[in-house]
């Protein structure tokens, strides 16, 4: 019977699911948090950016702020993805659904291993990450 573990994730929370049948609720193996994701940039940092001369020395031009918000979902990315890596490797589900708020599934996909990004079968680019798993399902396998 083929396992089908689900994502359902956004920025700072992430939960996964796993179900051998589509009429089946799936059942929650995991949860992640990742809060520094949802925090603002002032939170992040405690310096102000630089600054920098021009060549004669005299104005002072302020240095771009790095987008350490996205960072941080890019390290939770990262996070998931090792997650399920690890479930690869022992063969613990044969393919891959995966539901998150678009933004951060875009995120997701870019860090996606070859061989885990060809078990994924579906994905939803909806925020998902508060709903039961039947309302999951339903969404999924209707």
């Amino acid at each position: 019977m083929d396992k089908t573990w689900i994502v359902v994730a956004d920025s700072a929370h992430a939960r996964i699911l796993a179900t051998t049948q589509r009429v089946n609720t799936p059942a929650e193996i995991a949860s992640l948090e990742h809060p520094e994701s949802r925090m603002k940039q002032s939170e992040l940092v405690s310096d102000k950016p630089g600054q920098t001369n021009d060549r004669m020395g005299v104005a002072q031009n302020q240095m771009e702020e790095p987008d350490y918000r996205g960072q941080e979902q890019e390290d939770f990315a990262s996070t998931i993805i090792e997650k399920l890596e690890e479930g690869r490797q022992q063969g613990r589900f044969d393919s891959l659904v995966l539901v998150a708020a678009p933004n951060f599934l875009g995120i997701l996909r870019n860090s996606l291993s070859k061989p885990l990004s060809k078990m994924v079968t579906q994905s939803l680019d909806k925020n998902l990450v508060t709903h039961d798993e039947e309302s999951i399902r339903k969404h999924l396998f209707h």
